[in-house]
């Protein structure tokens, strides 16, 4: 079982991934963004990060945990925004250190089986 951080500003996403995660058997905790991630003070095995958020982006939040849990895994999603397409925030993140990434809307069969992929 894993431990798994779903950090996202949209609560629908949150509460969705946290069913979903948790009938595939993991542990789950959320955080509504990247200040909320901040103080999260079990190292998860596994974020999923939302790349626009407000208070602390994905970006941020992406180097912030990396600081703090160097081996901590990382998938960022993003739908996009405003004419930012989601394939360019997506490899910004990547670029930052995400070890995978997913547009939105996700597909929850495929997230499970990205987490077992990136997880021994």
């Amino acid at each position: 079982m894993a431990h798994v951080l779903v950090v996202d500003d949209d609560p629908l996403f949150r509460e969705i991934a946290r069913e979903v995660l948790l009938q595939a058997g993991h542990k789950v905790s959320l955080a509504e963004n990247g200040l909320a991630a901040a103080k999260v003070e079990e190292a998860p095995d596994l974020a999923v990060i939302d790349m626009l958020m407000p208070e602390r982006d994905g970006i941020e939040t992406i180097r912030d945990l990396r600081g703090r849990w160097p081996g901590v895994k990382m998938v960022a999603v993003s739908a996009g925004s405003k004419g930012l397409q989601p394939s360019l925030l997506l490899r910004a993140a990547k670029a930052m250190g995400a070890d995978a990434v997913m547009e939105k809307p996700v597909d929850h069969a495929g997230l499970v089986k990205l987490i077992a992929d990136l997880l021994p």
